[in-house]
C-alpha cells in the first residue's frame, strides 16, 4: 500500500510538472526578415494639412507555425545588432489559433535610427542581424535568427524597439499580424 500510494504522488506530480511546461513544439519559428521602410503617409480631410518628409524606419519581421492547440500567450523577444548596438525589444501576441503563415513584427523609429548611424544614410548593411526567441509561460519554445550567429556581448540598448501599435503602421496590414497584448 505504501508503495501504490509513493507511486501514485510521483505520477501525480509528474503529470502537474508536465502541465505547467511550455509545448515543445508548438511553435516553429521560420524566416526572420530585416526591411527598410518608408513612414506611411495618410490623408486628412478636415483640418490643416501638415507636410512631412517621410522617414526610414527598420521593420524586423518573423514568421511562424503553431501545432496542437490555439496559444493564449506566446511572448517573443526580439534582440537586433545595428551599427554594433543590440537594440532589445519584446511583444507578446494572444489568442493565436492553431495553423501556418502567421507574423510578428516589430520596428524602430527614424529618429532612433538617425541616432544609431550618427545622422549616416541608413543602409542595409547597417543591419548586421537579428534574432528572435519565442516564449510560452517564461518557456522557451523556438529560436530563429536572420544569420546563423550567436549573440555578440555587445552594448545593450533597450527601448528602441517598438511594438506595432506604438507606430504610424498600427492600423496597416491589421490581418496579416498577430493580436499584441495591451501593456
Amino acid at each position: 500500500m505504501k508503495i501504490f500510494l509513493i507511486t501514485a504522488g510521483a505520477l501525480l506530480a509528474l503529470a502537474l510538472h508536465a502541465s505547467a511546461q511550455a509545448p515543445t513544439g508548438a511553435i516553429k519559428l521560420g524566416k526572420v526578415q530585416p526591411a527598410v521602410v518608408k513612414t506611411p503617409e495618410f490623408s486628412v480631410k478636415s483640418g490643416v494639412e501638415k507636410r512631412s518628409k517621410p522617414g526610414d524606419w527598420l521593420e524586423i519581421e518573423v514568421e511562424f507555425d503553431t501545432k496542437g492547440a490555439e496559444i493564449e500567450e506566446l511572448t517573443l523577444e526580439y534582440t537586433v545588432q545595428f551599427e554594433n548596438k543590440l537594440l532589445e525589444g519584446q511583444v507578446t501576441h494572444v489568442n493565436i489559433p492553431v495553423g501556418r503563415e502567421h507574423y510578428s513584427v516589430m520596428y524602430v523609429a527614424p529618429r532612433s535610427l538617425e541616432k544609431l548611424t550618427g545622422g549616416k544614410t541608413l543602409t542595409h548593411g547597417s543591419i548586421q542581424n537579428a534574432w528572435i526567441i519565442a516564449k510560452i509561460k517564461g518557456q522557451i519554445v523556438d529560436q530563429a535568427a536572420f544569420r546563423k550567429e550567436p549573440i555578440p556581448n555587445l552594448q545593450k540598448t533597450p527601448g528602441m524597439l517598438l511594438n506595432k501599435p506604438e507606430t504610424p503602421f498600427a492600423p496597416l496590414y491589421f490581418d496579416r499580424y498577430e493580436a499584441t497584448k495591451s501593456k
